[in-house]
């Protein structure tokens, strides 16, 4: 991790989403974690982030993200969105991403859903029940078998989930890392849903190292 941080001077969260997140929790989270930095939260009424198909446009999001924009380039900036979206990894192929750090920093409440794998066992159930042409019937049953091992579509845990999201965007912006290799810590970047949510839920806080920046940032 870089020795400089560059402090922001505010922390912005646009959000487009329709989904009735509390945002009251996520701001709780960072007045306690983030003191120093005041929150703002915006929500829009139009929407910013543009997708190529499936895969995340970053200029045209620029383009309609400026049209709308309160902050600063002095000020951590993070887009919160329903839509799903994907990025191209070195195999050439579409990965969905529930992130992308940037300036600004997007995060996807669908991406959070279908970022991260599910269970082995679930991808085993899925295909035997689409080979045999009952998914449509079936898949209600099988997340409800699954429901404590991954993150779904209006789970109540979204927003604790988020605080985690939201703390690596804010570290990107300070420090140009925004994970951490520790599960122990909100900032792991998390493959597998299981891991999401032990690092998020069970866990639900920062390993030493960043908790001593955290401290560092008080003074």
């Amino acid at each position: 991790m870089k020795n400089e941080i560059n402090l922001p001077s505010g922390i912005y969260l646009y959000d487009e989403t329709e989904d009735k997140i509390d945002i009251k929790k996520i701001k709780d989270f960072i007045k306690e974690n983030f003191k120093r930095f005041k929150f703002h939260y915006i929500n829009l009424k139009e929407k910013v982030i543009q997708t190529k198909g499936l895969l995340f446009d970053f200029i045209e999001t620029q383009k309609a993200f400026e049209k709308i924009r309160i902050s600063t380039a002095n000020d951590c900036e993070i887009i919160l969105t329903e839509k799903l979206f994907a990025t191209l990894e070195q195999d050439r192929r579409p990965h969905i991403r529930a992130s992308i750090y940037s300036f600004p920093s997007v995060i996807s409440l669908s991406g959070i859903v279908e970022g991260p794998a599910k269970p082995k066992e679930f991808y085993i159930y899925k295909q035997k029940y689409m080979a045999l042409g009952l998914w449509d019937l079936k898949e209600s049953q099988v997340k409800k078998k699954f429901k404590e091992h991954f993150i779904d579509y209006g789970d109540k845990r979204i927003e604790e989930v988020l605080k985690g999201y939201i703390s690596q965007a804010i570290f990107f912006y300070m420090t140009g890392e925004p994970f951490c290799r520790s599960k122990c810590c909100r900032l792991f970047n998390a493959h597998w849903q299981k891991d999401l949510i032990y690092s998020q839920i069970k866990i639900a806080q920062f390993c030493k190292k960043h908790q001593k920046i955290l401290k560092k940032l008080e003074n």
